[in-house]
């Protein structure tokens, strides 16, 4: 599991703090939930992260939430930690590169001093200061993960979402939903999507 860190000024501010506590609580959510995704997950999908071409080793987190699109830009500052240094709306097609020299350049900064925070600090932190934040955050976390991790798992056996609604007796809807993270999903309707596609699904109680 990697380790994601947030950039700080000499100062001690945080400018992905600072953006993320203008948003909305839902998009605030969304943005976590793809964050710890890329934590948690080995291989993720580059619809959520991946690296830019021509830059030095930015990586780039992707999020939509309703109709607007965000990126956190940041490095692997080993093997194991992600350091995000910079996060915005998107409103263009491109990456714009005012961003990603903002990224370069505090890439640099920290190569001499390292004294960040990191994401499960800013997730408790927002959970004491919104209710409507923290409610079924966890709960919603998962099925968020669950839906991705499914989608993903799909696309690499090569199934489209009919060949696995025909599978399960259902219909394209319901893949859809399941994939999207509906609230309402039985675990066991979980489990036979995971089982139409050859896997398991294992869950953890903490």
């Amino acid at each position: 599991m990697k380790i994601i860190s947030f950039y700080r000024t000499s100062s001690g501010r945080c400018p992905i703090e600072d953006h993320l506590n203008t948003l909305t609580d839902m998009e605030t959510q969304k943005i976590t939930w793809v964050l710890r995704l890329i934590r948690e997950t080995d291989q993720i999908s580059s619809k959520y992260f991946k690296k830019l071409v021509n830059t030095d080793d930015i990586w780039e987190a992707r999020v939509r939430s309703g109709n607007n699109f965000f990126r956190l830009l940041g490095f692997f500052e080993d093997q194991e930690r992600v350091v995000l240094t910079n996060s915005f709306q998107k409103k263009t097609q491109k990456t714009p590169r005012k961003e990603i020299k903002l990224a370069e350049k505090r890439k640099n900064i920290l190569k001499g001093r390292r004294k960040m925070d990191d994401l499960d600090k800013y997730i408790e932190k927002r959970k004491k200061q919104s209710p409507r934040f923290a409610r079924n955050y966890e709960k919603g976390y998962e099925q968020f993960k669950i839906g991705v991790l499914l989608k993903q798992a799909r696309l690499e056996a090569g199934f489209t979402q009919e060949q696995v609604a025909r599978k399960l007796q259902t219909g394209k809807s319901a893949i859809s939903r399941i994939e999207n993270h509906a609230e309402d999903i039985r675990l066991s309707t979980l489990a036979n999507y995971a089982q139409a596609l050859g896997k398991s699904l294992k869950l953890e109680v903490a």
